[in-house]
């Protein structure tokens, strides 16, 4: 029986680390693209704080968001991306006033979009929505039209 020469066995082991280390065997693993707001159209509705007007202002919220063509489920592990926020409603003696602050994620926790919705400048006497509703409504159709301008 021969014997080999040790550094004949030596290049055949280092050829089959190699060959068993090389990144053509993981050909069937692509890298995974960040999920973007273009990608997003199952929407679940989160909490949206603790104000008295919250709850009904997530149902709104929802509602608005079928309006502008998104599917809104009601379980975040069916949902491309969870909106959640914040609602402060301040009642005066001659107005109310709605602020919200909302954020959609992926359901890993990668923020996608996230907006402050308060006070304008310019009011519309003409469109007397009461504050909440008008919020919800602007956070649906930000949504939608930044939705847009992703998928350019």
């Amino acid at each position: 029986m021969r014997r080999l020469p040790l550094r004949t066995l030596l290049l055949a082991g280092l050829l089959c680390l190699s060959a068993h280390a090389s990144p053509a065997s993981e050909g069937s693993q692509r890298p995974r693209r960040q999920p973007a707001l273009r990608d997003v159209q199952k929407i679940y509705v989160g909490d949206m704080g603790r104000a008295d007007e919250a709850e009904r202002f997530r149902f709104l919220v929802g509602e608005e968001l079928t309006k502008q063509g998104f599917t809104v489920v009601n379980r975040a592990e069916d949902a491309d991306a969870v909106l959640s926020g914040a609602l402060s409603v301040r009642v005066g003696d001659d107005r109310t006033e709605a602020r919200a602050f909302v954020k959609l994620e992926t359901p890993g926790g990668a923020r996608l979009w996230a907006k402050d919705f308060g006070n304008r400048l310019i009011f519309n006497p003409l469109k007397r929505k009461e504050p909440t509703k008008r919020r919800a409504s602007e956070i649906a159709s930000e949504l939608r039209r930044d939705w847009q301008r992703a998928g350019k």
